[in-house]
């Protein structure tokens, strides 16, 4: 169960982060 959960929390903030990050690069540009 806990690394079922450290491997979608690990996923989900590396989409979030992306997400951000591609977005603040739209903004910028």
């Amino acid at each position: 169960m806990s690394v079922e959960m450290e491997g979608f929390d690990d996923y989900f903030l590396c989409s979030v982060f992306d997400y951000l990050v591609g977005h603040e690069s739209k903004a910028k540009a």
